[in-house]
């Protein structure tokens, strides 16, 4: 990857009302959105506690319940996604 020196979580404050919008970082690091979101999943990946949420964007957390309501949302979506997931996989092969 070309940016492989660069870390979004560099240009992120801690606590959601420090948070960076998609489009923020984009302008700050002139990149795409997708090259930032593929950066921020590799910075993830590897042990980096960005976190998200729809109203303020990407941030670190500030304390230990900013990264426990970030895991429960992110398990939540997950678990939704495979419920959805298996409901269509059920009608698709069972029509």
């Amino acid at each position: 990857m070309i940016h492989d020196h660069l870390k979004v979580s560099d240009f992120l404050g801690h606590g959601a009302d420090n948070g960076k919008t998609l489009r923020e970082l984009k302008r700050l690091t002139g990149l795409d959105n997708r090259a930032i979101r593929l950066l921020i999943q590799a910075e993830r990946l590897s042990g980096v506690p960005i976190l998200s949420d729809n109203q303020n964007g990407y941030f670190l957390p500030e304390c230990k319940s900013d990264a426990v309501s970030f895991v429960r949302s992110m398990r939540r979506r997950a678990s939704e996604i495979c419920r959805v997931a298996d409901a269509v996989e059920r009608g698709a092969f069972n029509g």
